[in-house]
């Protein structure tokens, strides 16, 4: 949406400029001559009438598009050059105008829309060279060199032919210097808004770890006091039903996951950096599994793997969580499908390289935010990226092809036991 603002404002901008330059001939011609011919005047309506046009796009109900600008500044061209022809030709000074349609187009389209506009500009002064060149009939400010006598006729030919040589060169020069110019600012800004979005998901993962650890550090004791308590019932566990014992275990596990997790989280503050051991990439999947089928009992999943099962690489703990929230979307977006399915794994490694594909049978893309389908709070995505991207990884979001889904891609370097070794 800002792209299609920046047009509209510049269709604004290119819709005064050509009401101001249409003024400006009319006030002058009519300084000079007293009226206007015929022959112009039809020109100089046509022009007020393409600025209407402009005008009437350019308040932004509708979206305009770059090819659309384009078309606008091609609009000049249908009363500009005949304007030119029959009021002193290529002698007119308002010829010099032909630069400006193309300048814009240099500082505001892409490479090939500069050229093709300064190929047309070039064009058009060069017909009206070879046509119109305003010698005989006298118009324009050079019209006193073809008063005196027939030599001098000949000196303001090679005059012509100089200003067209100048005026070609501006054209070139144009097209070239001021487009690479404005694709570099256009470049520079596109580089700052991804900083400034980089800066804001830092802060907003800042945030989040802050509030993190003083959840944590408040969970602390009451986790300790639940854990105790679980320890007293299963003390007296032979006076309750097998079901009651099941369930006393079932919640001995969870709590013990709440104080591993309380556990990394303090060590990863301790050592950010982290300080992982090589380990093998498929225990670490496996393990990984294990741990989210205790968080989440009701999870249902297919695996494929493929890789070398001795393989060996240093693993962040941060991925280990990253893999987890991610799967607890796809779990999250299955279950809210109408058929759910299980989630499909598919897991590839090498040497230097890991791949994770996680798909789910959920609603797909078709929501702004596939991560909180099933009432998440939608910052785990954020978070995943952000880990992810510290370790020089990524994720990508893409929909199922055949079925009904999203396909969430993690994508890691590794580093293995020879990169350690060196």
């Amino acid at each position: 949406m800002g792209g299609d603002k920046t047009i509209i404002t510049n269709l604004r901008r290119l819709t005064a400029l050509r009401a101001i330059a249409l003024s400006a001939y009319i006030g002058v011609s009519l300084w000079l001559a007293d009226s206007l011919s015929g022959s112009a005047l039809v020109f100089v309506v046509l022009g007020v009438v393409t600025t209407l046009i402009s005008g009437w796009r350019a308040r932004g109900s509708v979206a305009v598009g770059r090819r659309e600008f384009f078309g606008h500044l091609l609009m000049d061209w249908l009363w500009l050059p005949p304007l030119l022809a029959f009021s002193g030709g290529a002698a007119n000074p308002f010829v010099t105008y032909l630069l400006v349609p193309l300048t814009i187009a240099a500082a505001t389209q892409p490479r090939f829309f500069a050229w093709l506009m300064a190929a047309i500009s070039i064009a058009i002064y060069t017909g009206l060279m070879v046509f119109f060149p305003g010698v005989e009939s006298g118009h324009g400010a050079h019209a006193g060199h073809n008063m005196s006598h027939a030599s001098e006729g000949s000196d303001f030919y090679q005059h012509l032919i100089g200003m067209w040589a100048t005026f070609t060169f501006s054209a070139l020069l144009i097209a070239g210097f001021v487009n690479s110019m404005a694709e570099a600012l256009r470049s520079r800004d596109r580089h700052l808004h991804k900083l400034r979005q980089e800066q804001a998901r830092r802060d907003q993962v800042l945030s989040l770890g802050t509030l993190a650890a003083g959840t944590a550090h408040e969970l602390a004791s009451p986790l300790q006091t639940i854990g105790l308590l679980v320890e007293e019932l299963q003390a007296q566990q032979q006076d309750f039903s097998e079901p009651v014992k099941d369930d006393l275990e079932l919640l001995q596990q969870q709590v013990n996951l709440c104080k591993q997790a309380l556990e990394q989280l303090k060590s990863r503050a301790r050592d950010p950096a982290g300080s992982e051991e090589l380990q093998s990439v498929a225990a670490f999947i496996e393990r990984s599994l294990e741990r989210w089928q205790l968080l989440r009992p009701d999870a249902r999943f297919t695996l494929q793997q493929r890789g070398s099962n001795h393989q060996q690489a240093r693993l962040p703990l941060t991925l280990e969580q990253t893999l987890i929230n991610i799967l607890n979307n796809a779990l999250d977006a299955s279950l809210a499908a109408d058929i759910p399915q299980p989630v499909a794994l598919d897991v590839d490694w090498s040497r230097d390289r890991l791949r994770i594909e996680i798909a789910d049978s959920g609603r797909g893309l078709e929501s702004e935010n596939p991560t909180a389908e099933s009432g998440g709070f939608g910052i785990g995505l954020i978070l995943c990226k952000t880990a992810l991207a510290q370790l020089g990884g990524k994720l990508t979001l893409t929909a199922r092809k055949d079925v009904p889904g999203t396909v969430a891609t993690i994508e890691l370097p590794l580093e293995n036991e020879h990169e350690e070794a060196l």
